[in-house]
């Protein structure tokens, strides 16, 4: 096939801190008929990919940024993977051509390097337009994260479209607290409320950027000023936040992973930063997410994302050791002491789990040091 003409194509960013509910909103997004054809690139954040095999896009247009981390240079990653893209489309098959792209940020990122890149970079701009930046805010833990975290804070203020997720988990005066609190960080964004990311997808990335280059310029200095206001906000580079993976080869019963999932952030709720990924439950695949002491029920796949059928998932913690998480799993097995075989609760395995969580409860909070950020 000859090689096509080059034309910009419309792309969006879309940010937001740890576990907010980014890949849910996106994934949303590509099931509009007006978006099925979209190129989705990830930054992924820690050792393993987790992201990316949640997310219901063709293989052919996905581009995934390994190890997001702080090192400044993430937005550069994503460019590249960008220009692939672009390379990729002068080719392609019409069934893998894409007519425009979404990029998805890592929760820790500062996602004003890469709008810059966006909307300023002559290489990018030959291939692609910024239409605009939507920032997704989470209902129930958007006002502490704003308080606390840098990050959070540039999410929102350069944000053209906000999305309030996970309304029905927060009260109601707390989303119209956070709500005024966004509308005084970005008093021009537009904000939207929503369950598991059901927004109307044209309506959310209706184009709004219309001089990326001067528009910029504006939402540096309101940037600038919320982080003066604010001066509570942290970095996220901290000596206690750290990311790590667990891996299991066996399935597991759906009952104890609720269990296992639920005590987890019972017991160190507040240190959970995110948890996300893919459990072997019974030969099924369920994506699981939890944030803090909130715990999403878990969703079964319609089919498993590759050939890899392990329980994977990836945890971005505060003042937990990653062994300490994993001792439990093991200990555990995953069945609440129950053999599968005629549901008896093996008081041996059960004591083990009962030990393990006894000193999870009580352990320190320094991370190992394969897990420090």
């Amino acid at each position: 096939m000859g090689a096509r003409s080059i034309e910009q194509v419309p792309v969006w960013i879309v940010t937001g801190f740890l576990g907010s509910g980014k890949t849910t909103l996106l994934n949303r997004v590509l099931c509009d008929t007006g978006f099925r054809q979209a190129a989705v690139v990830v930054g992924e954040y820690g050792t393993v990919g987790v992201d990316d095999r949640l997310l219901e896009a063709s293989p052919a247009r996905k581009r995934i940024v390994d190890g997001g981390c702080q090192c400044g240079h993430v937005h550069d990653e994503i460019g590249a993977r960008l220009l692939d893209l672009a390379q990729s489309r002068e080719d392609a098959a019409d069934c893998d051509l894409f007519d425009c792209a979404i990029v998805e940020t890592s929760g820790l990122d500062d996602p004003v390097p890469l709008v810059q890149l966006l909307s300023t970079d002559p290489v990018i701009t030959r291939h692609y337009a910024l239409q605009s930046v939507v920032t997704v805010v989470d209902g129930l833990h958007g006002r502490e994260c704003l308080q606390r975290w840098s990050e959070a804070v540039k999410q929102a203020s350069v944000a053209d479209t906000v999305v309030i997720s996970k309304i029905d988990l927060a009260p109601p005066e707390l989303l119209t607290s956070l709500q005024q609190d966004i509308g005084r960080l970005n008093p021009a964004a537009r904000i939207f409320r929503a369950i598991r990311g059901d927004v109307d997808a044209r309506e959310l990335l209706a184009p709004t950027v219309t001089d990326g280059a001067v528009d910029m310029v504006s939402r540096l200095a309101q940037i600038e000023q919320a982080l003066s206001a604010n001066a509570n906000t942290r970095s996220a580079i901290d000596p206690l936040l750290a990311t790590f993976a667990l891996s299991h080869d066996e399935p597991v019963t759906r009952p104890g992973l609720v269990l296992w999932l639920h005590l987890l952030a019972g017991l160190r709720g507040s240190g959970l930063m995110r948890v996300k990924g893919i459990v072997n439950v019974e030969g099924r695949p369920v994506a699981i997410h939890a944030v803090q002491k909130v715990v999403s029920e878990p969703q079964e796949l319609a089919a498993w994302p590759d050939d890899d059928h392990r329980t994977r998932l990836v945890f971005i913690v505060r003042g937990m050791d990653a062994d300490d998480v994993r001792t439990t799993f093991q200990a555990l097995h995953t069945e609440a002491g129950r053999d599968t075989r005629n549901l008896v609760i093996r008081p041996e395995r059960y004591a083990a789990f009962v030990k393990a969580i006894q000193a999870f409860r009580h352990s320190d909070t320094r991370p190992s040091p394969e897990s420090v950020l």
